[in-house]
Order: C-alpha cells, then structure tokens, then sequence
C-alpha cells in the first residue's frame, strides 16, 4: 500500500510478492484488516496512526512491514512472527532490500517445537504431549524457544491458549513453505503437506537439525529441532 504517485513502485513490490496493490486514501485502514500482510510504502508514523485504532489482537491483525523510499530497508512492525519477517526476507530475496529484524526471537537459542493435533484437542493435552517430548530429551518447557504448527491451525484456539500459557512465540507455518521443504513424507500427505510438526519444527529452528522425529501422544504429534 502506498500514495498514487508511486503507483510503478507498488507494482514492483506486489509482484514480487504476489500481492495485491492498494493505493492510500481516507477510510483505507479498516479495509486492510482482512490481509494477511500489509507492506506499506510510506513512513512508518502514517502507518501507525492510521492502524492503532483498529488493531485487535497479535493472533487476528495482520502483520505489516514498512519500506523505506530507496527502497533499501524493509521493517516488520507488526506480526513479525506471523509473515512480517518472511515477507521481509522475501523482498529481500527479489529486490536486495535488507530486512530490519527487531524479534528476539531471531537472535535467541532454544528448542523448536513443532505440534501437529486433530480437531478438539484441548490446550492440556498439547501441553503434556509436549512436556513427554521433552522428556525424551532431558529438556523441560522453559528449554522452548518458539512453538510452530501448520497455517490450517491459525484460528485454533487451543494452541494459542498453549502459548500463552508457555509464554512463547507461536509460528504458523503456510503449505507452501513446508512442501517445499527437503522432508520426510509423513501421513500429513491426506491434508496436502508433506509433515506437519517435524517440518514446522525444522522450519522454525536456528540450525535446522531435527533433534527428536516427531512423536505421537492420542491426537497430538510433537517433534522438536535446533
């Protein structure tokens, strides 16, 4: 999103994401509310004010990202880790605009746990799948540096109840990125992806280096990575 005199920029970068170009004007913001992402060529301040009153909640806003005019910096200021960041680093991918990380997450070690869950699974069942995974590793819940799932559990609410209960980042992970990832087929293949928690959780992680397969507890599966 950006003013109408730079129209041919928004093209560039909504082509490069595959994304939808909307120009600014009054009244704008509350229509944005249904994207997944805004990335907003304009300054920051402008964005700001024009969202903080129709923010909601980090699990329903979108994530936004502002570029800066040289187009040399792309900030996520919202929903960071949910699609600000990969947007960032998409753009920086097919513009070399370098992406401004603020997350701590990205600069901090930890396990990455990746949970998948049938419909109706309640936030303690996930939890004591988790901690028995765990286990395994000699490892406890404060050992977790970020949770992670599949983009179908977005509007979950017990695996958002989980991490706020553990009070750690919660990654939703698109279909996309997962099969496009070098992993094992698992039985995830009835619902159109490769695997769900071990490639969430190898997704998500700093090295990549799935330290636990994914485990099986009643209609939760956990694996966890490095």
């Amino acid at each position: 999103m950006g003013f109408g005199k730079d129209v041919e920029t928004l093209r560039r970068l909504a082509e490069c994401l595959g994304a939808e170009v909307v120009i600014y004007e009054r009244g704008v913001w509350g229509r944005l509310l249904d994207y997944d992402c805004i990335v907003a060529y304009m300054p920051a301040a402008i964005v700001i004010r024009g969202l903080c009153p129709h923010l909601r909640s980090k699990w329903e806003d979108p994530a936004v990202v502002v570029v800066d005019k040289p187009l040399r910096h792309a900030i996520p200021i919202l929903g960071a880790h949910h699609g600000g960041n990969e947007v960032a680093r998409r753009l920086q991918e097919s513009l070399g605009v370098t992406p401004v990380i603020t997350t701590a997450l990205d600069f901090s070690e930890g396990l990455s746990v990746g949970v998948g869950f049938r419909r109706g699974v309640r936030k303690d069942e996930i939890v004591e799948a988790v901690r028995a995974a765990l286990q395994e590793l000699g490892a406890e819940l404060k050992d977790i540096r970020v949770l992670a799932t599949v983009e179908d559990k977005r509007r979950s609410a017990a695996i958002i109840e989980v991490a706020d209960e553990l009070k750690r980042p919660l990654i939703f992970v698109s279909r996309e990125e997962i099969n496009r990832m070098d992993v094992r087929a698992t039985k995830a293949e009835i619902i159109g992806v490769r695997s769900v928690a071990e490639a969430c959780a190898i997704y998500a992680s700093r090295h990549r280096r799935l330290i636990l397969p994914k485990r099986v507890y009643g209609g939760v599966t956990v694996a966890v990575a490095r």
